[in-house]
C-alpha cells in the first residue's frame, strides 16, 4: 500500500513541483502507513526508484537515448552504446536513496513523537 501511494503521489506531483516533492511525499507516507524502519526505507526507495526509471526512459526513448549516452560519455562511461542503461540506473538510486532516506526520517520522527 506504501508503495503504491507514494508512486502515485510522486507521479502526479513531480509534473508540478520540483524533483525534491518525492522526499515531501516520502516522509509524510512513510510517517503515516510504515510498519516499522525497513518497511518505511524499502518501500519509499523502490517507489521512487521504479517511477524514476520508468520516466526516464519514457522521456529518453524519443530521442534514441542521444542524451542519456552523452551524459554517460561526460562521466566517462565505456563507449559501448549502452550508457544510457548506467544513466538510468544512476538517476533511480539518487531519487530511491534521497526517498528512501526521508522515509526513514519520517518513520523514526513518528516514532519520536508518539513516545
Amino acid at each position: 500500500m506504501l508503495f503504491i501511494i507514494i508512486t502515485l503521489t510522486c507521479l502526479v506531483l513531480q509534473f508540478f513541483l520540483p524533483w525534491w516533492i518525492a522526499g515531501v511525499v516520502a516522509f509524510i507516507f512513510a510517517a503515516w502507513l510504515a510498519k516499522n524502519a525497513f518497511h518505511a526505507f524499502s518501500f519509499s526507495f523502490l517507489a521512487i526508484f521504479s517511477l524514476w526509471v520508468t520516466m526516464s526512459f519514457i522521456q529518453s526513448i524519443p530521442n534514441q537515448h542521444v542524451l542519456a549516452n552523452r551524459v554517460g560519455q561526460m562521466f566517462k562511461f565505456p563507449e559501448q552504446g549502452f550508457n544510457w542503461l548506467i544513466i538510468l540506473f544512476l538517476t533511480g538510486c539518487i531519487g530511491g536513496l534521497a526517498a528512501g532516506v526521508s522515509g526513514l526520517a519520517g518513520f523514526y520522527c513518528r516514532q519520536a513523537v508518539s513516545k
